[in-house]
This record gives structure tokens, sequence and C-alpha cells, in this order.
């Protein structure tokens, strides 16, 4: 249990919680969740497989007509598929994320991941036996190839991205994932991709996927679920697609876990992916004006830099000017002004002078959460860029 740190992002949840019923007006920045609901077409499928009475067990692996789905996804870029041997359905992305691990790391292998991260790899990882190496990408989530040479060890099992990136939504163009694929095999690594922001990119960028790169699989396992672009995190219903071990080592696992995901819940991922697709283009287009209101407000205020996200939903700031340590300035801001974020150390340890705020939330909200926020840095006069200087670092969670 001590390999399991208190989440970041729910501390800040937690606090801001608990001064709201105190009475403090909260302006909610820090949980990355949809503010939109799920699409009717995808609740309405779930009702009736729950008044078909389909909540029994089904195969670990997931439904056939869900695995057939998801495989279809990828055929449709021209990746060869097998749906019975390349595809698990999992309770949740997370859940496919930590089931990936346990069945590639043995314990003492290295892992290196590119920062900044999602913090829940690290705890996936060190439960799973292996010790997270971070590999600095900056907030544009831009690596280089001789830094993730010198990270390398003759223990480095695997590699974690994350493109469209939380918390910088910074993304990874295919000449990165090529390049990257060729550092694994050169160093003999697995390649983690986690693409669960896939559908949410900007100002026309396309996302390619790991398997693009790598479509005999040979050395990717690819992570995505129906959370973020479906609006259904609630629903828990995610997926893995790899190599026929990786893959069945999951289903093994899982069998002796989790049993398999909800079977009503997997009727409404086939009526996600084989139905109406316009939902995620309206809420990409509002995530994306969303974001511009965002970046203008934040490049308004005093001592505050940030560079443009071209996916996910989230901008991660630079407070570098403000001299304080991220959790403390996070605190500090909800406590005098009701704007509740999450630390940027919990992303990584060469990133306590940020900041993250997502954009899943209305406008209303941005304008005069981030309102408040400006005029509030106003009164705490940074220094010029010529004084600023980096503060001593802390782990990372």
């Amino acid at each position: 249990m001590q390999r399991i740190p208190a989440s970041g992002t729910l501390r800040m949840f937690d606090l801001a919680s608990r001064l709201e019923a105190e009475g403090l007006k909260v302006y909610h920045f820090e949980v990355g969740q949809p503010d939109f609901p799920t699409p009717p077409n995808i609740v309405d499928a779930a009702i009736e497989a729950l008044r078909q009475g389909f909540t029994k067990y089904v195969p670990a692996r997931g439904i056939p007509p869900l695995l057939d789905a998801i495989a279809d996804r990828y055929r449709h870029r021209g990746i060869d598929i097998d749906p019975a041997k390349n595809v698990i359905v999992t309770p949740g992305a997370k859940m496919a994320l930590f089931m990936g691990f346990l069945a590639v790391i043995d314990i003492g292998d290295d892992v290196l991941l590119l920062t900044p991260s999602w913090p829940s790899y690290r705890v996936m990882i060190r439960n799973a036996g292996g010790a997270p190496i971070e590999v600095p990408a900056g907030p544009l989530y831009e690596f280089d190839e001789e830094v993730i040479k010198e990270r390398v060890t003759r223990d480095t099992r695997c590699i974690i991205i994350n493109s469209p990136n939380n918390p910088s939504g910074g993304v990874l163009t295919k000449e990165n994932l090529r390049a990257l694929y060729d550092l694994a095999c050169d160093y003999d690594f697995v390649i983690f991709s986690d693409e669960i922001y896939e559908s949410l990119v900007y100002d026309g960028f396309r996302q390619t996927s790991m398997l693009e790169v790598d479509p005999t699989m040979e050395r990717t396992l690819v992570i995505n679920g129906f959370s973020k672009a479906y609006s259904m995190t609630g629903w828990r219903l995610g997926y893995a697609v790899g190599n026929e071990e990786i893959i069945n080592n999951m289903v093994r696992i899982q069998q002796n876990t989790t049993s398999c995901a909800a079977s009503f819940v997997q009727v409404a991922g086939v009526e996600a992916l084989r139905g109406d697709q316009s939902s995620i283009e309206r809420m990409r287009k509002e995530y994306e004006r969303r974001r511009d209101i965002m970046k203008k407000m934040f490049c308004a205020m005093d001592g505050v830099s940030c560079v443009i996200p071209k996916g996910a939903f989230y901008v991660f700031p630079d407070f570098s000017a403000y001299h304080m340590r991220s959790s403390e300035l996070a605190e500090q801001i909800l406590r005098d002004t009701g704007v509740v974020c999450t630390p940027g150390a919990v992303f990584g340890k060469d990133y306590d002078n940020h900041l993250r705020f997502t954009y899943a939330v209305s406008t209303d909200v941005i304008e005069e959460g981030l309102g408040v926020l400006g005029d509030y840095l106003a009164t705490l006069k940074p220094r010029g860029p010529g004084h600023v200087k980096r503060l001593p670092t802390t782990p990372a969670t």
C-alpha cells in the first residue's frame, strides 16, 4: 500500500468540496471529465440490453460484436486485426493499462515514462514491480531521441506514451512514432500507447495510432476506451489491442480478477462504435472553442505563459514567475479565489512550475473562473522574466 499515493487531482477535488460545503463558490478545473451527456443512442442500447436480460457473465475477452467493432475501427486504417486474438475489452481503459503492465513487466524492470504524464502510470508500474524512469518531453510533448537513449538500461522493458497528452495537450507526429518504434527495435522494448484522447485533436491535426507504425503489433500495445470520445466515464469501458501473447496474458488476468466488463455496457459500446458518430465532432468543436478562450485568457495574465494544446482537453500553463511549488500555489489559489486546478508536480518532477486546468467545463465557468484568477494573480506581483528562478522539485506521485 505504500506504493499507492493519494491522487493529486482527487486531493484538490476533496479540498474544494470541503470549502464548497462551507460556502465558498468554487470553479472546478481539476477533474478531466467531459461535461456532455452520453449520446442518447448509446444510453438506449444499454437500456434495451437490460430489458432483454443481458445481465449475465460474458467471455473475459469481451462479447464478439464489440471485439469485431473495435477491430473494424483499425481495419479502416489498413491494420489487420484478428478480434479473437488481438483485442480485449476491459472495465475501463485504466484496467487495460494495469493488466497490460502486469502482463509485460517483471520485478526489477525499468519502464520509461514520457513526461509530463498521468500520475496513475507510475503507481501501476510500481505495483507491477517495475521502476518508472522519467523522460522529459516538455509542455509541447516533444521527445529527444538522445535523451531516451540515455535513459535506456539493460533492464528497460517498455515505454509508455500518451498522445494527445494529459496534462499538456501535446501530440506526437507520425514521424515521432516511427522514431520511437525504431528505438524499441534497437533496444528491445515494448511501447504502451495510451490513445484515449485520439478523437480530440484540433487545428486540422490528424492523430496517428501507434498501430499504423507497428501494424504487426510486435512491439506495441494500444490502450483506448469510450470515456472521452463518447462521454462515458462512469460506464467503465475500455480495451487494448496488441499481439496474441500479451492479449492472452491479459485475458488470464481478467479471468481471475474482474471476470469481464459489464455485459450490457459492452452492448452500449457496440452502439457507440457502430452508431451515429456526429456527437464526437460536436464535442470536439466545442472543446476547440473553449480551448481558444482559455488560451487567450491565460496569455493575458501577469507572469503566466501558456502553450496552445493540440489535443485532449487540458491546458498546462507555466507559473514560474510566482516562485511557489505547484501544490502550494494551487492550494493558495483555491482558498483565496475558489478556482481549483491540479498541481503540475503530480505529472512529473520537471513540472513543479505548472498547473493543469481542464476545459471540459462550460464557457461560463471558464470566463468567470479565469477572470477571478487573473484579477487575483495581478495582486501577487510576479517578477519579470529576467528574475524568474526554478524552484527545487518534489517527487512526483
